[in-house]
């Protein structure tokens, strides 16, 4: 993963695709996982806000956010953008930290003190 400061705010750029790049809100963010509407029974993992390179860029390195959220499914890597407002936060046990899926209980995970 590349990474870099642009006016002040850590960018990074997923993968080797320098396309998908974001700024970490671990403030604003702060869960291992999320559900987004419209992708039922999926847990994700916010990456961070989507920045865009200006028309400047080039010469004062400043990207800007937009107004979206770059997300990757948990067991995957392919970088999903979404509205924030779309993304509720998941309890630490409600997915499998293997595959992703929101109540799937087999990734080894101890959830004897989970309440059923």
């Amino acid at each position: 993963m590349q990474t870099w400061t642009c006016d002040g705010v850590e960018v990074r750029a997923y993968g080797r695709n320098p396309r998908f790049r974001f700024a970490p809100d671990a403030e604003r963010w702060p869960e291992d996982a999320y559900t987004v509407d419209g992708w039922r029974g999926i847990a994700w993992a916010v990456l961070g806000w989507e920045v865009e390179p200006t028309a400047d860029t080039e010469w004062d390195g400043i990207e800007e956010r937009t107004a979206y959220v770059l997300c990757v499914m948990v067991g995957d890597d392919r970088p999903h953008r979404f509205e924030p407002e779309d993304l509720t936060a998941l309890g630490e046990l409600d997915y499998c930290a293997e595959c992703g899926q929101v109540g799937c209980t087999h990734d080894g995970r101890d959830r004897s003190e989970v309440p059923a």
